[in-house]
């Protein structure tokens, strides 16, 4: 474990968790404006939408990302640099190059002849693209200090609780809070709100579009809430994210879902790296406890996700993802470099790579890799400018988050998944930006000729 140098008289009190960017004299804002997305985002639908043409589009979530997008652009173009060193983000530069191939192969695919759904399907991407984009880009703008990476991870926390609890009441009971906080005179975008089964258990989804997405956001919220459980101010709120990090835990099973476990299993590992073997042991005796006290309290819930697990190879929404394989290689081979263009694929596939490579070709595969590797270094990074045990516990927390997140990129479509993926690139964002690189300016006057 790495610890702090002891500071000398000549050492400047300087922590790089404390305030990343500015310098001491920077009054410390605290950002409203992405801790009310943070917590609209997993708390409201994202089928609740303005009525009109926008459909999905309309999505409260979604337009205030796409404005983040644009309040990013005209800070870029308008704001003044006075510094003597101009700090830069790597995180911002691997946002800006998944977007820009993206963006290349969504121009690209503008010179086809497409029907009028490709064209809405264009549309609708490159929205999709501009408002993940922008809110990456606004958090490494905006987030310069612990302080603030803890309110926007707090307020993000608050709004998964309350989805966890949304799937587990649906499990339960009867009641259905999904739309309690959806705004008077807004619509649903959405042809079906009934749940559906699987071996004859309720597939709960909260507050998301799938059974997926909510497992994998119920498995994310884990490390969240435990790391709030251990480090918050207080202790009534350290008790609330203890509860919390228990509905978690009991809601996932519930969407039967082998997405869930596969990134309730991934975010452990990783998370697992901030405690001691000790803890970790005591841990593993809680869990093993939790699960045979869950199979007895929930059978058929129990059942229904075992089967689910040793009986994949029967599903056929895995034999579904296997018979793309043919289709995928067959566009690969007609359009490798820039495939089909973003938004060109006619109907969506359940592997979020398949999905890259037919719409992106290699390009779009780049642009995958990129943003995964960006995850890789920044919780890296992260932990190189971390300067004690609860700082580097975060890092490690929102490290299993975009584990936990991108693993599932293999089970479904992640980023068609409004409610997964703009949680992804906030927490994108905030593990960036712990980290920043010093541009010197290039001083001196114009060459004589």
């Amino acid at each position: 474990m790495t610890t702090a140098q002891p500071r000398t008289a000549a050492t400047p009190i300087d922590p790089p968790f404390q305030n990343t960017y500015g310098g001491k004299d920077e009054r410390e804002r605290t950002p409203w404006l992405l801790g009310f997305l943070a917590f609209l985002i997993p708390i409201m639908p994202a089928y609740v939408v303005l009525p009109g043409p926008l459909k999905s589009n309309g999505s409260p979530a979604r337009m205030i990302a796409v404005v983040l997008f644009g309040l990013v652009v005209l800070g870029f173009a308008l704001s003044r640099r006075t510094a003597n060193t101009r700090q830069v983000s790597p995180g911002a530069i691997v946002v800006l190059v998944y977007f820009l191939l993206w963006l290349t192969t969504y121009g690209v695919g503008l010179l086809y002849v497409d029907s009028a759904l490709i064209a809405s399907n264009r549309t609708r991407a490159i929205i999709t693209l501009c408002a993940d984009v922008g809110v990456a880009l606004y958090v490494l703008s905006r987030v310069k200090t612990d302080r603030q990476r803890s309110i926007v991870l707090g307020c993000l926390a608050a709004g998964l609780t309350f989805a966890c609890l949304v799937g587990l009441l649906q499990g339960l009971t009867p009641i259905d809070l999904r739309f309690l906080f959806r705004p008077p005179g807004f619509a649903l975008n959405v042809e079906e709100l009934q749940l559906t089964e699987r071996l004859g258990a309720r597939r709960v989804i909260g507050t998301s579009q799938h059974a997926i997405e909510f497992s994998v956001l119920a498995a994310t919220t884990v490390p969240l809430t435990i790391y709030f459980a251990r480090h918050a101010p207080n202790r009534s709120l350290r008790l609330l994210a203890a509860a919390a990090a228990c509905l978690a835990l009991l809601a996932l099973p519930a969407a039967i879902s082998r997405s869930g476990v596969i990134s309730l299993v991934t975010v452990l590992l990783i998370y697992m790296l901030a405690f001691t073997v000790r803890q970790i042991a005591i841990a593993l005796a809680v869990g093993a406890v939790a699960v045979v006290a869950y199979a007895v309290a929930f059978p058929h819930v129990a059942v229904a996700l075992w089967e689910t697990i040793t009986g994949s190879e029967r599903d056929p929404s895995v034999r579904a993802r296997t018979e793309d394989y043919a289709e995928v290689s067959q566009t690969f081979r007609e359009h490798p470099v820039f495939g089909l263009g973003l938004g060109g694929q006619p109907h969506l596939l359940d592997n979020e790579w398949l999905q890259t490579i037919v719409q992106g070709g290699v390009i779009g595969l780049a642009a995958m890799i990129v943003v995964t590797g960006g995850a890789v270094f920044g919780m890296a990074a992260g932990l190189r400018r971390a300067t004690s045990p609860r700082e580097r516990e975060q890092v490690y927390m929102m490290g299993a988050v975009l584990a936990g997140i991108l693993v599932s990129s293999t089970t479904f479509d992640l980023f068609y998944y409004q409610q997964a993926s703009l949680i992804f690139f906030i927490v994108f964002g905030l593990l960036w930006s712990t980290f920043t690189v010093p541009v010197p300016e290039i001083r001196g006057g114009r060459p004589r000729h």
